[in-house]
């Protein structure tokens, strides 16, 4: 019991601190909507947005996942066996950019149309940058420096995108130089407090370590090409049978579930130290069953709080042209849901160094979105690409589910489930309804089944901030 208090209590600070890190970042992305979509055109945040999309496929495969791989054999090691990995997974990084540059320089010498060469290429390098350095300072256990990290890149990001936007007069080449400047910012304030210089050495890069890196990161390779699939190909097939233009609406509606996967994301970060480190004691069931049954009430009662906001909100914060995105926002929101619950499982194939039993599920999942997505989008239009995902990251939570019983076994809570699925359901419904005050009667009701569905873990935070305040008052 003492030991499940102690991970819970390891998993709860470590959430708070990377939330601090993340919810004003996110809080003002969400408010710069109005600036990003009164200056660029739905066809040119479609474009961007295709971009983004494609650094994301392309990363996993330059970096093979090594960096991924460094994170989890860098928990436990020695100095020496640290300044190893880190040396050698550094070296295979460099070669990795060196070929893509070469990539892209032949793409242009074919005569390839690939616009803002070069700031791709830089925005790929500075996030690779980002991603490692954040890494790096998760195995060191300094989280706070990855929630500062996190807070300087969003500010220094939106800052970049007004001037570029306003000042200058920039269009989508002012957003990419935004995030350039944003990741390098942020990964000279990560090597300011890090010092990741003192851990390379030419003499400590270890080819047999890479070996070894590579046998339990060439897994994770297929492994996020299918999970691009699933949470993003969808880009592609709404520009290739619609428009760009409907690739920037459906983007645009995609922000606003991803205040969910925000959360989600900061909590995944979390629990991805937890799991590794619970993963072989002999409460890990009860601790992993807690933990979920704690994830999943806050998610799908958190599902039916977000709806009416954002029904509410979107006129606010969104050009014209960008508002019949709000007909997408619950399927996304609903696959958002599906896809916490989904990589919940997939942190366990890390924790069991079993990373070659996720790509199954992945595969399958990137299957149904396309297939559902291709053959659904003529008729039914963006819906289809919603629901596409939505589906596959259903199929992909409850395979996983299956799979992973050899390893742990998570007991699903029916009783909460049976009463938060015919409440979704019914706000579902009313979402489409053109009520404000039914709008404001369901964020209000919807208020009190958050509060009663999660009193415990109210319960938990209301003591745990009493006694903060008490002792600082002595």
């Amino acid at each position: 019991m003492a030991q499940n208090q102690n991970a819970s209590a390891r998993l709860a600070k470590n959430t708070v601190i990377y939330m601090i890190g993340n919810l004003g970042s996110k809080i003002l992305q969400v408010l710069i909507l109005p600036l990003l979509t009164a200056v660029l055109l739905t066809e040119e945040y479609g474009y961007y947005d295709l971009i983004v999309t494609t650094i994301n496929l392309i990363t996993p495969i330059a970096t093979l996942q090594l960096v991924e791989a460094m994170f989890r054999y860098l928990f436990g090691g020695s100095e020496e066996e640290k300044r190893v990995t880190i040396s050698s997974v550094t070296a295979a990084l460099v070669v990795g950019m060196t070929i893509l540059a070469a990539v892209i320089a032949l793409i242009q010498m074919f005569g390839i149309d690939l616009k803002y060469p070069f700031l791709i290429y830089l925005n790929y390098i500075t996030n690779i940058l980002f991603d490692y350095m954040q890494k790096i300072a998760r195995c060191q256990q300094r989280n706070s420096l990855v929630a500062v990290s996190g807070v300087i890149n969003t500010s220094v990001m939106l800052a970049v995108e007004a001037m570029a936007l306003l000042v200058f007069k920039m269009r989508v080449d002012g957003m990419l130089l935004a995030n350039c400047v944003s990741y390098f910012v942020a990964v000279l304030y990560l090597e300011y407090k890090l010092r990741i210089e003192e851990y390379l050495s030419i003499a400590a890069i270890n080819v047999k370590r890479v070996k070894e890196l590579l046998k339990y990161s060439l897994p994770l390779v297929p492994n996020s090409v299918c999970w691009w699939v699933v949470s993003a190909c969808d880009r592609y097939v709404i520009s290739f049978f619609l428009s760009i233009s409907a690739n920037g609406i459906y983007s645009i509606a995609g922000k606003f579930s991803q205040m969910l996967s925000m959360i989600t994301s900061v909590f995944q970060m979390a629990w991805q130290e937890s799991s590794i480190i619970e993963s072989d004691k002999a409460t890990r069931d009860e601790f992993y069953t807690k933990t979920f049954d704690s994830y999943m009430r806050f998610l799908l009662s958190g599902y039916v709080v977000l709806l009416p906001i954002i029904r509410l909100a979107m006129p606010f914060l969104v050009a014209e042209e960008y508002r019949i995105g709000y007909l997408y926002n619950p399927l996304l929101l609903l696959g958002a849901v599906f896809s916490a619950f989904s990589q919940f499982y997939g942190s366990a194939y890390l924790a069991f160094k079993k990373t070659g039993g996720a790509l199954s599920t992945t595969i399958i999942a990137a299957i149904i979105n396309v297939a559902v997505g291709a053959c659904l989008i003529s008729k039914i239009g963006l819906y289809a690409t919603a629901l596409g995902t939505t589906c596959a990251f259903l199929a992909q939570w409850l395979l996983r589910a299956n799979q992973m019983k050899d390893y742990f076994r998570v007991k699903i809570n029916t009783k909460v489930l049976s009463f938060m699925a015919p409440t979704m359901i019914v706000y579902y419904a009313l979402y489409y309804k053109d009520s404000v005050v039914l709008h404001l009667t369901m964020l209000l009701v919807a208020s009190i089944v958050f509060c009663t569905v999660n009193r415990e873990m109210i319960r938990k935070i209301l003591a745990t901030v009493k006694k903060k305040v008490k002792s600082q008052q002595y």
